[in-house]
């Protein structure tokens, strides 16, 4: 009786570390399929359309590796390529479809290779969101756009 025990609380130990795995991989394949979402969002705009507004981010925001003092703010966009709110909002906490949330942070940077001519680098975050605290990073998605492409 005693052998069967501890086989069976192995057994137990097994399917608690298998569901807790599968749920980590539920909620990286979610943020994943967040951040191509806020990618390809940017990859319909013009070039003039990619920006952030201003004062959209917070300290969390900031303390990211991929903020830099030469955020995009502001536009020339015309106003008929207006992009959504989405596109244009630093930091936003959304509902992803597993019915978890997810902070979605975006950063966009002036880089200028050497020789070259500027460009906007776009930096997709995806935080886990527990118990209305942002927690670890499940997703980091970067993309360059050139002027010329637009």
């Amino acid at each position: 009786m005693g052998v069967l025990a501890i086989a069976i609380s192995a057994q137990l130990a097994v399917f608690s570390s298998s569901y807790m795995s599968l749920s980590r991989a539920n909620m990286k394949g979610t943020a994943v399929t967040l951040a191509d979402r806020q990618m390809e969002t940017y990859r319909t705009l013009p070039y003039a359309c990619i920006y952030l507004a201003s004062g959209t981010g917070d300290t969390t925001y900031s303390a990211d590796t991929a903020y830099s003092g030469s955020q995009v703010t502001g536009s020339s966009c015309s106003p008929s390529a207006t992009p959504a709110t989405s596109a244009t909002t630093a930091s936003q906490t959304v509902s992803g479809p597993d019915n978890r949330s997810y902070r979605v942070d975006t950063y966009i940077v002036s880089t200028t290779p050497s020789g070259g001519r500027a460009l906007k680098k776009v930096t997709v975050v995806v935080h886990a969101v527990t118990a209305g605290a942002v927690g670890s990073v499940l997703a980091r998605e970067s993309s360059t756009f050139d002027q010329a492409q637009a």
